[in-house]
């Protein structure tokens, strides 16, 4: 399962409930109404999903793309 948890009014994350592995992050850019969205692979890369008018859009989005790479099959679920 997968949960956000808010570190403050300008920042969330997104973690995996069981491990407590953080997989991405929305944030407040510089103090306007503007969000950032990015998510951690399991190499530790961070992938910039974009900017969003809203929070709950940022989050929307996150959410989004973790949903699809779970619906993804690569070749080591196919072999």
């Amino acid at each position: 399962m997968k949960d956000w948890r808010d570190a403050d009014h300008k920042v969330s994350y997104y973690y995996l409930r069981d491990t407590g592995r953080i997989i991405g992050q929305v944030y407040n850019l510089a103090h306007t109404n503007i969000y950032g969205a990015k998510v951690y692979s399991d190499l530790n890369e961070e992938r910039y999903l974009g900017q969003y008018i809203s929070c709950e859009h940022a989050k929307k989005a996150t959410e989004y793309f973790w949903n699809l790479q779970e619906r993804t099959l690569t070749d080591e679920t196919t072999s």
